[in-house]
């Protein structure tokens, strides 16, 4: 892999959660519900109870992480998981096209559809 992609940097955070640290994890779960709060009336009730519960933040350094956006926050967090744990994460790249697999475990192209069962 050269670069890091946002379709690499979703595969890594999605299949290779346990290798972010604990900022960047507590960043990833204050996005993915303060997207469940966008949507939702009565938000400033709602935002008290998400910051009880921990399932929001107001950590500055932690949110910091997220000023660039989702997707630079991950680009980040992917670079930096493959510069600390290069022999821990395992690209499945299909056998035909080279395209990167769904999963880790993987055994059919989502793109070409070769099968390598």
């Amino acid at each position: 892999m050269e670069s890091v992609t946002p379709e690499i940097a979703n595969y890594i955070i999605i299949h290779y959660l346990g290798l972010l640290t604990e900022p960047e994890m507590i960043a990833l779960k204050h996005h993915r519900h303060s997207l469940k709060l966008r949507e939702l009336p009565d938000s400033e009730l709602r935002n008290k109870i998400y910051l009880r519960n921990q399932w929001l933040t107001d950590e500055p350094e932690i949110l910091a992480q997220l000023d660039e956006g989702y997707v630079e926050f991950i680009l980040n967090c992917a670079e930096r998981v493959l510069r600390d744990n290069p022999n821990k994460v395992f690209f499945n790249l299909c056998l035909q096209c080279g395209k990167l697999a769904r999963t880790p475990q993987a055994k059919q192209c989502r793109f070409c559809g070769f099968d390598w069962h």
